[in-house]
């Protein structure tokens, strides 16, 4: 989706990156393109293979490391006499680091491989720039101060209610999303941060004032449209993944 996008920055009205008429249909869509256009291509399919086969791997030896070091001294910490119920708490207790431990090294995994997927398109489109463009660094993944994270961590319980909860999170947290997912792009042509805000909130407006302001929220804001519907694909995998778990269980 981004490989025609080159935004004027030198220009005060500069136009919006993905604006409807750039393409000739909603921003809305662009999540299915993408789909499409990946499993029309086998060499991106091995981008995502690889980083998630190396992921689960890494998240599969965190648990097991964790069971065989921690799981005993936790119980005996809960209990000298080791009693059956400290070890069921020591358990649970291992449950939740390993699940700490396996988020953290999604976060890294999924920036991996949405940059390296990232990269590898606009090459494939002939736009990447090797002397003017740079790829987005994973420790940028990390700065949890940017991009509203704050409302994302107040608003992450609605998510867990199926289907609706997990649209309401998405239109929430939609425009933010879809700043976040074009940020790459905006990366890669060094495009200011000042100028970001431009593009997406339509002004200079910092993350705060954004929140509460209404056309963050508006339907026709181009981000928020792009924003919503990756949001609530994601939304929709995970709650695919936890019933395929329950059924696991059962």
């Amino acid at each position: 989706m981004w490989a025609h996008l080159q935004p004027d920055t030198k220009s005060k009205n500069m136009p919006s990156v993905i604006a409807k008429s750039t393409y000739g249909h909603d921003p809305i869509r662009y999540p299915i393109k993408a789909i499409a256009y990946v499993l029309s291509r086998p060499s991106l399919w091995r981008i995502v293979l690889r980083v998630a086969c190396i992921g689960g791997t890494l998240a599969m030896l965190i648990l097991i490391l964790l069971f065989a070091t921690a799981l005993k001294p936790q119980a005996q910490l809960i209990s000298p006499n080791l009693e059956w119920w400290a070890w069921l708490v020591a358990v649970l207790l291992v449950l939740l680091e390993s699940a700490i431990a396996t988020g953290l090294l999604l976060v890294v995994s999924q920036s991996k491989v949405q940059t390296k997927l990232f990269v590898a398109t606009m090459r494939m489109e002939g736009q990447w720039r090797e002397n003017e463009m740079v790829a987005q660094s994973t420790i940028k993944d990390f700065n949890l101060i940017k991009k509203a994270f704050l409302v994302r961590v107040v608003t992450f319980p609605i998510q867990l209610v199926p289907v609706v909860g997990g649209a309401i999170y998405s239109a929430i947290n939609a425009t933010f999303t879809g700043w976040d997912y074009m940020d790459r792009y905006f990366d890669a042509i060094k495009l200011p941060s000042r100028l970001q805000r431009v593009e997406v909130f339509g002004a200079d407006k910092s993350d705060c004032s954004a929140l509460f302001h209404s056309s963050t929220y508006d339907v026709d804001n181009e981000y928020a449209r792009f924003g919503f519907m990756v949001g609530f694909f994601q939304r929709c995998c995970c709650h695919t993944f936890r019933v395929f778990c329950l059924l696991a269980l059962f």
